[in-house]
């Protein structure tokens, strides 16, 4: 067996692994099953490439996101690893030829999503496949009770059985210790395994602002952090707005989300980790598998709807194991809002179930119809057609999903495909006759084996200047191709598509575990709450808040975020300052007062009131009247 050593130096060129790295792999190496739990940017995919390598045979990757998928084949072959990527959208000839490269030992990496594992066919080609290795990635998926489950996870535990000698490793960055548990006993592990490292960060300072201007503070902030950054935002609009808000105050910004063309995601991404561009404003469709060590920054501009999204965020920050800072800004609206959501956000059942009904019928879905079948969703426009809230939308979907009765794949670039759907001598005589189409019904003949027996891929884009004729044209001659039933011609698709599991079903027959449900409704309710208290708590070391909604305890405060910086320069120690905050917030909330006012009713001295008073003020929450005096917000 090569040295595992040997195999980071030659692959990656690290001297050394990273702090239990290779515990884990020498786990798996021992044929242990193992839960590897590890921050953002802990450096998971090592644990189970370099094992992989290692080991004679396969490693078969399960993964839910394809854009994650793709970023490790393409480095995993830059390295000159042979890795390839089964997916929603390929065409079926394609997805053959990779399963027979898989069977017959040209692949040592093959990454699939879970619905792949549905599939008899795959199950089938599986069985001959020489796998040496099972890496779950993001495993919280498989828990109902972590914050992102997918049930298709579930089929994981029917191919461990098939693969019954064969380690299995699990990997996620974020996982409460109920999801712990559950990992593990989805997974089937044979013993309990789980290598953990801490959640701290000692180099990330997590920040606090509540402002009235949020645009400004971002600035402020900006102007202070110097370093590449990211900036979080909800919607697509609002990283369009923070971008050029930015680039009016000549900070250089772009913005990043799944709607952009995939060439023009690739380019704005490259021009950030090359550092072109300074900042980047988007939403959470931005970061999964980007590996750039020296960001100094991350801004959230809204609040999350979990820790755990925070954290895998926030964790971006600082890989370099240098100085960076996580910054949630807030409006104290916002607040308002998430008290709202907690009470009502959480979509009934009837809701979900008229979810299901519009669904249907904007998609045009008869009774009786749709299993199997994909269709492009665009979550805005349905949500205007129905004139329902997107966010209460996109929960009913969610529960719709853990149901098993569809699934919503995240946006992807798909190429158009054509196939001949035509005998060759109808086809020899439609070009006798139609001379304009013949030089690119001669093109694809000739560039695309295999299009007579199924859809291949065709580029428009490429194909233009060859026929020399624009990208437009190229796509108006494939849709007439198409028209006179010569070529079946599926255009490109750039947007996430929703597959149903069932048929449709009337809205009064459709079967919902209202027991699930509901608990779906507690733990939504706990996240959010946990949220709150973690904005809401100016008194407690935020590593402490954090790592402890995780199930860890630690002996001291961090001594980098915002509460422990403001306690330190009180002079105080930390039960101190936080009595001290308290009892100036309990005043505030009171009446306005000075700061003399504020040392003669606490029998305060004058520096600890300075040092409460200016605290709460950068924390935005209090305001200074025209009087000299402060106030709460």
């Amino acid at each position: 067996m090569p040295n595992i050593h040997q195999i980071l130096k030659q692959y990656w060129g690290f001297e050394q692994f990273r702090p239990l790295q290779e515990e884990i792999i020498q786990s798996v190496l021992d044929g242990k099953d193992t839960l590897a739990l590890l921050p953002t940017g802990g450096g998971k995919s090592i644990c189970f490439q370099v094992p992989a390598l290692a080991m004679e045979g396969m490693c078969l990757v399960i993964s839910p996101l394809i854009a994650l998928m793709k970023d490790q084949v393409y480095n995993l072959n830059q390295k000159g690893i042979k890795a390839t990527a089964i997916y929603s959208g390929l065409p079926n000839r394609v997805i053959d030829t990779l399963l027979d490269n898989a069977v017959y030992g040209k692949i040592k990496f093959l990454y699939i999503s879970p619905e792949r594992l549905a599939s008899e066919d795959f199950r089938v080609r599986m069985l001959k496949m020489k796998i040496s290795v099972l890496a779950v990635d993001e495993a919280h998926c498989i828990s109902q009770w972590g914050y992102d489950f997918r049930p298709p996870y579930l089929k994981i535990a029917e191919v461990r059985e098939q693969l019954k000698k064969i380690p299995v490793i699990a990997l996620t960055a974020t996982a409460t210790s109920e999801v712990v548990t559950d990992i593990q006993e989805k997974l089937l592990f044979k013993q309990k395994n789980v290598l953990q490292k801490s959640f701290v960060r000692k180099n990330l300072s997590y920040v606090i602002r509540q402002t009235a201007h949020r645009e400004q503070t971002m600035l402020e902030i900006l102007s202070k952090v110097k370093g590449t950054a990211v900036v979080y935002v909800r919607n697509r609009k609002k990283a369009k707005e923070y971008a050029d808000y930015l680039n009016k105050h000549k900070v250089k910004a772009d913005f990043y989300h799944a709607g952009l063309e995939p060439n023009e995601r690739s380019r704005r991404q490259e021009d950030w980790i090359k550092n072109k561009t300074r900042v980047i404003c988007c939403t959470n469709a931005f970061g999964m598998g980007i590996d750039k060590p020296d960001v100094r920054l991350v801004i959230h501009m809204d609040l999350a709807e979990s820790i755990e999204a925070y954290f895998q965020e926030a964790g971006r920050a600082g890989r370099d194991e240098k100085k960076a800072y996580a910054v949630q800004v807030h409006e104290k609206n916002d607040l308002v809002e998430l008290d709202r959501k907690i009470k009502e956000g959480f979509p009934a059942v009837d809701f979900i179930k008229e979810v299901y009904e519009s669904l249907c019928n904007h998609l045009r879905i008869a009774l009786n119809d749709g299993i199997n079948r994909g269709y492009d969703f665009d979550l805005g426009s349905f949500s205007d057609a129905t004139k329902q809230n997107p966010i209460k939308v996109m929960s009913a979907l969610k529960i719709l999903e853990q149901q098993e009765l569809l699934y919503i794949s995240e946006s992807v670039f798909q190429l158009s495909q054509v196939k001949c759907v035509c005998s060759k001598e109808t086809l020899t005589r439609f070009q006798e006759q139609n001379k304009k189409l013949e030089p690119v019904v001669k093109f694809v003949l000739r560039t695309s084996e295999g299009v007579f027996e199924d859809f291949v891929p065709v580029d428009e884009q490429a194909y233009a200047p060859r026929l020399k004729i624009t990208t437009e044209e190229v796509i108006n001659q494939l849709t007439t191709l198409h028209k006179f039933k010569i070529f079946n011609y599926q255009p490109r698709k750039n947007k996430p598509q929703i597959f149903f599991l069932q048929n449709r079903v009337k809205k009064t027959d459709l079967r919902l575990d209202r027991d699930f449900i509901n608990k779906r409704k507690e733990d939504f309710e706990k996240r959010l709450t946990a949220v709150r208290n973690y904005v809401m708590d100016n008194n407690v070391c935020r590593t402490r808040l954090l790592v402890k909604y995780f199930g860890e305890t630690i002996a001291e405060n961090c001594g980098i975020c915002d509460v422990c910086v403001a306690q330190k320069k009180s002079g105080l120690s930390a039960e101190e300052f936080s009595k001290i905050v308290a009892a100036v917030e309990n005043e505030l909330k009171q009446s306005a007062l000075s700061t003399a006012e504020l040392v003669q009713k606490l029998n305060l001295k004058t520096e600890y009131a300075n040092t409460a008073v200016d605290y709460l003020l950068d924390k935005g929450k209090i305001n200074t009247t025209p009087d000299g005096k402060v106030k709460w917000h």
